[in-house]
Protein backbone atom coordinates (compact mmCIF):
# COMPACT_ATOMS: atom_id res chain seq x y z
CA UNK A 1 0.00 0.00 0.00
CA UNK A 2 1.52 3.31 -1.06
CA UNK A 3 1.85 6.17 1.38
CA UNK A 4 0.74 9.70 0.61
CA UNK A 5 3.60 12.23 0.62
CA UNK A 6 2.52 15.72 1.59
CA UNK A 7 4.27 18.76 0.09
CA UNK A 8 6.89 19.93 2.55
CA UNK A 9 5.24 23.30 3.19
CA UNK A 10 1.87 21.67 3.91
CA UNK A 11 3.53 19.15 6.20
CA UNK A 12 5.29 21.95 8.07
CA UNK A 13 2.01 23.82 8.57
CA UNK A 14 0.11 20.73 9.78
CA UNK A 15 2.88 19.65 12.16
CA UNK A 16 3.23 23.17 13.53
CA UNK A 17 -0.51 23.55 14.10
CA UNK A 18 -0.73 20.21 15.89
CA UNK A 19 2.21 20.98 18.17
CA UNK A 20 0.94 24.51 18.76
CA UNK A 21 -2.27 23.00 20.15
CA UNK A 22 -0.18 20.69 22.36
CA UNK A 23 1.89 23.64 23.60
CA UNK A 24 -1.22 25.69 24.39
CA UNK A 25 -2.73 22.74 26.27
CA UNK A 26 0.47 22.25 28.28
CA UNK A 27 0.54 25.95 29.22
CA UNK A 28 -3.12 25.98 30.30
CA UNK A 29 -2.75 22.82 32.38
CA UNK A 30 0.44 24.12 33.98
CA UNK A 31 -1.20 27.39 34.99
CA UNK A 32 -4.27 25.67 36.43
CA UNK A 33 -2.46 22.92 38.36
CA UNK A 34 -0.37 23.68 41.41
CA UNK A 35 0.11 23.09 45.11
CA UNK A 36 -1.80 26.22 46.12
CA UNK A 37 -5.54 26.45 45.52
CA UNK A 38 -6.57 29.29 43.24
CA UNK A 39 -10.05 29.90 41.87
CA UNK A 40 -9.85 30.70 38.16
CA UNK A 41 -13.23 32.46 38.36
CA UNK A 42 -11.49 35.23 40.30
CA UNK A 43 -9.77 36.33 37.10
CA UNK A 44 -13.13 36.99 35.44
CA UNK A 45 -14.91 38.62 38.34
CA UNK A 46 -16.73 35.49 39.44
CA UNK A 47 -15.33 35.65 42.97
CA UNK A 48 -15.34 38.62 45.31
CA UNK A 49 -13.14 39.68 48.19
CA UNK A 50 -9.57 38.70 49.03
CA UNK A 51 -9.78 35.62 46.80
CA UNK A 52 -9.40 37.84 43.74
CA UNK A 53 -5.99 39.20 44.70
CA UNK A 54 -4.81 35.81 45.94
CA UNK A 55 -5.84 34.03 42.74
CA UNK A 56 -4.29 36.70 40.53
CA UNK A 57 -1.06 36.57 42.51
CA UNK A 58 -0.83 32.78 42.16
CA UNK A 59 -2.05 32.36 38.58
CA UNK A 60 -0.77 35.51 36.89
CA UNK A 61 2.08 36.53 39.17
CA UNK A 62 3.75 33.14 39.65
CA UNK A 63 2.48 30.25 37.54
CA UNK A 64 1.97 32.01 34.19
CA UNK A 65 5.42 33.66 33.89
CA UNK A 66 7.07 30.47 35.12
CA UNK A 67 5.18 28.38 32.57
CA UNK A 68 5.91 30.81 29.75
CA UNK A 69 9.60 30.81 30.65
CA UNK A 70 9.58 27.01 30.62
CA UNK A 71 8.02 27.02 27.15
CA UNK A 72 10.57 29.54 25.83
CA UNK A 73 13.51 27.68 27.37
CA UNK A 74 12.30 24.30 26.13
CA UNK A 75 11.79 25.58 22.61
CA UNK A 76 15.22 27.22 22.52
CA UNK A 77 17.07 24.19 23.88
CA UNK A 78 15.29 21.73 21.59
CA UNK A 79 15.89 23.88 18.50
CA UNK A 80 19.57 24.27 19.36
CA UNK A 81 19.79 20.52 19.97
CA UNK A 82 18.44 19.81 16.49
CA UNK A 83 21.07 22.16 15.05
CA UNK A 84 24.02 20.66 16.93
CA UNK A 85 23.00 17.07 16.22
CA UNK A 86 22.74 17.91 12.53
CA UNK A 87 25.82 20.10 12.06
CA UNK A 88 28.11 17.86 14.15
CA UNK A 89 26.47 14.71 12.75
CA UNK A 90 26.50 13.30 16.26
CA UNK A 91 23.26 11.88 17.78
CA UNK A 92 24.53 12.63 21.31
CA UNK A 93 25.29 16.28 20.61
CA UNK A 94 23.30 18.77 22.63
CA UNK A 95 23.27 22.55 23.18
CA UNK A 96 25.69 22.25 26.10
CA UNK A 97 28.33 20.33 24.16
CA UNK A 98 30.43 23.40 23.33
CA UNK A 99 30.85 24.44 26.97
CA UNK A 100 27.76 26.63 27.29
CA UNK A 101 26.50 24.90 30.44
CA UNK A 102 29.86 25.04 32.18
CA UNK A 103 30.41 28.69 31.27
CA UNK A 104 26.93 29.64 32.39
CA UNK A 105 27.31 27.70 35.63
CA UNK A 106 30.62 29.40 36.39
CA UNK A 107 29.13 32.84 35.73
CA UNK A 108 26.09 32.09 37.90
CA UNK A 109 28.21 30.84 40.79
CA UNK A 110 30.38 33.97 40.64
CA UNK A 111 27.27 36.16 40.71
CA UNK A 112 25.62 34.29 43.59
CA UNK A 113 28.81 34.29 45.67
CA UNK A 114 29.50 38.00 45.03
CA UNK A 115 26.00 39.47 45.11
CA UNK A 116 23.74 36.88 46.75
CA UNK A 117 20.18 38.16 46.39
CA UNK A 118 21.05 41.86 46.43
CA UNK A 119 21.04 42.30 42.64
CA UNK A 120 18.13 40.35 41.17
CA UNK A 121 19.45 40.07 37.58
CA UNK A 122 23.10 39.45 38.46
CA UNK A 123 22.81 35.66 38.04
CA UNK A 124 21.25 35.91 34.57
CA UNK A 125 23.75 38.50 33.33
CA UNK A 126 26.83 36.72 34.66
CA UNK A 127 25.56 33.35 33.40
CA UNK A 128 25.12 34.78 29.91
CA UNK A 129 28.59 36.34 29.96
CA UNK A 130 30.07 33.03 31.16
CA UNK A 131 28.34 31.18 28.32
CA UNK A 132 29.70 33.65 25.77
CA UNK A 133 33.19 33.29 27.21
CA UNK A 134 33.07 29.50 26.97
CA UNK A 135 31.74 29.53 23.41
CA UNK A 136 34.34 32.09 22.36
CA UNK A 137 37.18 29.95 23.73
CA UNK A 138 35.84 26.81 22.05
CA UNK A 139 35.46 28.48 18.66
CA UNK A 140 38.86 30.13 19.04
CA UNK A 141 40.45 26.71 19.58
CA UNK A 142 38.46 25.14 16.75
CA UNK A 143 39.46 27.91 14.33
CA UNK A 144 42.90 26.32 14.09
CA UNK A 145 41.36 23.34 12.30
CA UNK A 146 39.31 23.33 9.13
CA UNK A 147 37.86 20.67 6.91
CA UNK A 148 37.31 17.12 8.17
CA UNK A 149 38.88 17.76 11.58
CA UNK A 150 36.76 20.78 12.49
CA UNK A 151 33.78 18.90 13.95
CA UNK A 152 35.93 16.70 16.17
CA UNK A 153 37.92 19.73 17.32
CA UNK A 154 34.73 21.54 18.38
CA UNK A 155 33.56 18.52 20.39
CA UNK A 156 36.92 17.95 22.09
CA UNK A 157 37.42 21.66 22.78
CA UNK A 158 33.94 21.85 24.30
CA UNK A 159 34.70 18.92 26.62
CA UNK A 160 38.04 20.41 27.70
CA UNK A 161 36.69 23.93 28.26
CA UNK A 162 33.69 22.51 30.13
CA UNK A 163 35.90 20.46 32.44
CA UNK A 164 38.15 23.45 33.13
CA UNK A 165 35.27 25.77 33.95
CA UNK A 166 33.60 23.16 36.14
CA UNK A 167 36.87 22.91 38.07
CA UNK A 168 36.97 26.69 38.52
CA UNK A 169 33.38 26.62 39.74
CA UNK A 170 34.15 23.95 42.35
CA UNK A 171 37.26 25.89 43.43
CA UNK A 172 35.19 29.06 43.98
CA UNK A 173 32.54 27.17 45.92
CA UNK A 174 35.12 25.46 48.11
CA UNK A 175 37.00 28.66 48.86
CA UNK A 176 34.03 30.96 49.38
CA UNK A 177 32.09 28.98 51.96
CA UNK A 178 28.94 30.44 50.44
CA UNK A 179 25.69 29.98 52.36
CA UNK A 180 23.80 29.96 49.04
CA UNK A 181 24.61 26.32 48.22
CA UNK A 182 20.94 25.30 47.99
CA UNK A 183 20.23 28.07 45.50
CA UNK A 184 23.35 27.22 43.49
CA UNK A 185 22.40 23.53 43.37
CA UNK A 186 18.88 24.34 42.16
CA UNK A 187 20.28 26.63 39.46
CA UNK A 188 22.74 24.00 38.27
CA UNK A 189 19.94 21.44 37.87
CA UNK A 190 17.51 23.95 36.38
CA UNK A 191 15.53 26.60 38.22
CA UNK A 192 12.46 28.42 36.91
CA UNK A 193 11.18 29.65 40.27
CA UNK A 194 12.48 33.21 39.79
CA UNK A 195 10.66 33.72 36.49
CA UNK A 196 9.09 37.09 35.76
CA UNK A 197 7.63 38.74 32.68
CA UNK A 198 10.81 40.73 32.00
CA UNK A 199 12.86 37.54 31.75
CA UNK A 200 10.17 35.89 29.63
CA UNK A 201 10.04 38.80 27.18
CA UNK A 202 13.83 39.10 26.85
CA UNK A 203 14.39 35.36 26.47
CA UNK A 204 11.49 34.96 24.02
CA UNK A 205 12.75 37.78 21.81
CA UNK A 206 16.28 36.35 21.67
CA UNK A 207 15.11 32.78 21.06
CA UNK A 208 12.72 33.81 18.29
CA UNK A 209 15.35 35.93 16.55
CA UNK A 210 17.94 33.15 16.77
CA UNK A 211 15.47 30.49 15.65
CA UNK A 212 14.34 32.61 12.69
CA UNK A 213 17.92 33.14 11.52
CA UNK A 214 18.50 29.39 11.70
CA UNK A 215 15.22 28.53 9.97
CA UNK A 216 16.08 30.78 7.04
CA UNK A 217 19.10 28.50 6.60
CA UNK A 218 17.16 25.22 6.94
CA UNK A 219 18.05 24.10 3.41
CA UNK A 220 21.73 24.88 4.01
CA UNK A 221 21.55 22.88 7.25
CA UNK A 222 20.11 19.96 5.28
CA UNK A 223 23.12 20.14 2.95
CA UNK A 224 25.55 20.15 5.90
CA UNK A 225 23.91 17.00 7.26
CA UNK A 226 24.39 15.34 3.87
CA UNK A 227 28.16 15.80 4.26
CA UNK A 228 30.78 18.45 3.62
CA UNK A 229 31.80 17.17 0.21
CA UNK A 230 28.23 16.98 -1.05
CA UNK A 231 27.44 20.43 0.30
CA UNK A 232 30.57 21.93 -1.26
CA UNK A 233 29.81 20.36 -4.65
CA UNK A 234 26.35 21.94 -4.51
CA UNK A 235 27.91 25.38 -3.99
CA UNK A 236 27.65 25.81 -0.21
CA UNK A 237 30.40 27.61 1.71
CA UNK A 238 30.66 24.84 4.31
CA UNK A 239 32.95 26.53 6.83
CA UNK A 240 31.14 29.85 6.93
CA UNK A 241 27.67 28.28 7.08
CA UNK A 242 28.62 25.85 9.85
CA UNK A 243 30.15 28.55 12.05
CA UNK A 244 27.20 30.91 11.48
CA UNK A 245 24.54 28.31 12.33
CA UNK A 246 26.41 26.89 15.32
CA UNK A 247 27.22 30.34 16.71
CA UNK A 248 23.57 31.39 16.43
CA UNK A 249 22.42 28.22 18.21
CA UNK A 250 25.07 28.70 20.90
CA UNK A 251 24.03 32.30 21.58
CA UNK A 252 20.39 31.23 21.76
CA UNK A 253 21.32 28.56 24.28
CA UNK A 254 23.35 31.03 26.30
CA UNK A 255 20.27 33.22 26.69
CA UNK A 256 18.21 30.25 27.87
CA UNK A 257 20.88 29.16 30.34
CA UNK A 258 21.07 32.66 31.78
CA UNK A 259 17.39 32.71 32.76
CA UNK A 260 16.63 29.06 33.54
CA UNK A 261 19.84 27.39 34.70
CA UNK A 262 21.27 24.28 33.09
CA UNK A 263 18.32 22.05 32.21
CA UNK A 264 19.57 18.79 30.73
CA UNK A 265 18.13 16.32 28.23
CA UNK A 266 15.68 18.71 26.52
CA UNK A 267 18.10 19.39 23.69
CA UNK A 268 18.82 15.67 23.41
CA UNK A 269 15.41 14.06 23.76
CA UNK A 270 13.05 16.39 21.92
CA UNK A 271 14.95 16.61 18.58
CA UNK A 272 15.25 12.81 18.51
CA UNK A 273 11.54 12.40 19.20
CA UNK A 274 10.56 14.97 16.57
CA UNK A 275 12.91 13.37 14.04
CA UNK A 276 11.37 9.95 14.64
CA UNK A 277 7.84 11.35 14.27
CA UNK A 278 8.25 13.80 11.40
CA UNK A 279 11.51 13.00 9.63
CA UNK A 280 14.92 14.69 9.38
CA UNK A 281 14.09 17.58 7.02
CA UNK A 282 14.94 20.72 8.99
CA UNK A 283 12.15 22.68 7.35
CA UNK A 284 9.81 20.52 9.45
CA UNK A 285 12.17 19.51 12.26
CA UNK A 286 13.03 23.04 13.41
CA UNK A 287 9.40 24.21 13.95
CA UNK A 288 8.57 20.83 15.51
CA UNK A 289 11.52 21.11 17.91
CA UNK A 290 10.62 24.68 18.89
CA UNK A 291 6.99 23.87 19.73
CA UNK A 292 7.59 20.35 20.98
CA UNK A 293 10.40 21.48 23.25
CA UNK A 294 8.21 24.20 24.72
CA UNK A 295 5.37 21.76 25.42
CA UNK A 296 7.75 19.18 26.91
CA UNK A 297 9.43 21.55 29.36
CA UNK A 298 6.14 23.22 30.36
CA UNK A 299 4.74 19.78 31.19
CA UNK A 300 7.94 18.76 33.00
CA UNK A 301 7.81 21.91 35.12
CA UNK A 302 4.22 21.15 36.09
CA UNK A 303 5.30 17.72 37.32
CA UNK A 304 8.28 19.25 39.16
CA UNK A 305 5.99 21.61 41.07
CA UNK A 306 3.46 19.04 42.25
CA UNK A 307 5.12 15.59 42.24
CA UNK A 308 6.85 15.81 45.63
CA UNK A 309 4.57 18.30 47.44
CA UNK A 310 5.35 20.15 49.68
CA UNK A 311 8.91 19.97 48.28
CA UNK A 312 9.40 21.55 44.85
CA UNK A 313 11.77 19.61 42.61
CA UNK A 314 14.18 21.28 40.16
CA UNK A 315 12.78 20.83 36.67
CA UNK A 316 16.08 19.30 35.53
CA UNK A 317 15.36 16.27 37.72
CA UNK A 318 12.15 15.59 35.79
CA UNK A 319 13.75 16.06 32.37
CA UNK A 320 16.55 13.67 33.35
CA UNK A 321 14.09 11.05 34.60
CA UNK A 322 12.20 11.34 31.31
CA UNK A 323 15.29 11.53 29.09
CA UNK A 324 17.30 8.58 30.41
CA UNK A 325 14.63 5.92 29.64
CA UNK A 326 14.12 7.45 26.20
CA UNK A 327 17.78 7.02 25.32
CA UNK A 328 17.73 3.50 26.72
CA UNK A 329 14.85 2.82 24.34
CA UNK A 330 16.85 4.22 21.43
CA UNK A 331 19.84 2.10 22.39
CA UNK A 332 17.80 -1.10 22.52
CA UNK A 333 15.88 -0.22 19.36
CA UNK A 334 19.01 0.35 17.29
Amino acid sequence: MSTVRLPIHLKTILVSLGLLVALAAAIVVSVLIGTSAADVRALFGGVAGDEVERARSILLGYRLPRTLLAAVAGGGLASAGAVFQGVLRNPLADPYLVGIAAGGALGAVVAIVLFGGHWIYSTAIFAFLGSLLAVGIVYGLAATRRGAGYVNTVILAGIIVGAFMNSLMLLILSASGSDELQRILCWLIGDLSLADYTKVAAAAACVLVGWTLIYFNANRLNLLIAGDETAAVLGLNVGRTRVYIMATAAMMTGVVVSVSGTIGFVGLVVPHAMRLLFGPDNRVLLPASLLGGGAFLAAADTVARVAAYPVELPVGVITALAGAPFFLYLLLRR
